[in-house]
């Protein structure tokens, strides 16, 4: 719990009270390597925090798997779409490791918000994910295969040095034989 309330307080200082209401609402969750958390076709209810592993945010297109992004230690993640429109999610969280969350449920986040300081903290992370979604799709736009491939390396270092290959490349939009050679060369 002390790595989320320490993640939490990078936006925001949290109270007494609202740190044991924070105890209350949330849960540890555990997954197996390969373990789907969503799968498409659910609805997603949750907001996880990441205390350790890795999941790979992933869609099937033309019956091919592809990665969206891997998320590692101190990061939340969700499928967006799905929990803030409560319809099925069209993507799968997957384990990528032996996984441990903090989960927290809609109606328990909703119940937070009766604490300014998780509003706060909730608009703050928000703006920060549409700012990155923002800043990242310009830069990876902008870039060839190699240039994207160290656009990745310098913004997520963690995630490209523990990552399967051919997730990486799926990421930047490459075969893994070309990120082999971008890697190599």
């Amino acid at each position: 719990m002390q790595q989320l309330i320490e993640y939490i307080e990078r936006f925001v200082k949290l109270n007494s009270e609202a740190i044991k209401e924070l105890e209350k609402r949330t849960e540890l969750e555990s997954y197996t390597k390969n373990r789907h958390i969503i799968e498409a076709g659910q609805r997603c209810n949750k907001l996880w925090f990441l205390k350790k592993g890795m999941v790979r945010k992933y869609q099937i297109w033309d019956g091919k798997e592809i990665t969206a992004w891997i998320h590692v230690e101190n990061e939340m993640f969700t499928s967006l779409q799905s929990y803030a429109q409560n319809i099925p999610a069209d993507e799968y969280l997957q384990a990528c490791e032996e996984t441990e969350v903090i989960s927290i449920t809609k109606t328990n986040s909703e119940k937070l918000a009766r604490f300014t300081e998780f509003m706060i903290f909730s608009n703050a992370l928000m703006e920060r994910e549409f700012v990155n979604i923002d800043i990242h799709t310009k830069a990876l736009n902008q870039r060839n295969a190699r240039g994207k491939y160290e656009y990745l390396r310098e913004i997520a270092p963690e995630m490209t040095g523990r990552a399967k290959l051919g997730h990486i490349a799926s990421i930047i939009g490459v075969t893994q034989e070309t990120l082999s050679r971008i890697r190599k060369g």
